[in-house]
């Protein structure tokens, strides 16, 4: 139950990233050069080129269908876990055939 609530955490969370890359490119790549700036010098003072612009706006759009298409396969799968507990036999199956 832990792993689904973390998976569906996850989903959610590159729904966010995702949102704020593609609609946003430029202050999603501030924010990351200011969290990498940690280890860095002078990280602020980066200036990105307009085609890595382009390529964070792809990647937010593709995390953004990533995200919710996984949102959306977990309510499924979640709802079919439910409805699918079918009692098993302990034993062996057995068949019997009319032999001719």
């Amino acid at each position: 139950m832990l792993i689904d609530k973390l998976r569906r955490l996850s989903y959610g969370w590159l729904l966010v990233q995702g949102l704020l890359a593609a609609t946003s490119p430029e202050r999603s790549i501030r924010l990351n050069a200011r969290l990498w700036g940690v280890a860095f010098e002078n990280a602020d003072e980066l200036e990105p080129k307009p085609w890595y612009v382009r390529s964070v706006r792809a990647a937010g759009v593709g995390m953004l269908a990533t995200g919710g298409v996984g949102l959306l396969l977990e309510e499924r799968d979640s709802g079919s876990e439910q409805e699918s507990e079918i009692e098993e036999p302990d034993g062996p199956i057995t068949v019997e055939t009319d032999d001719v």
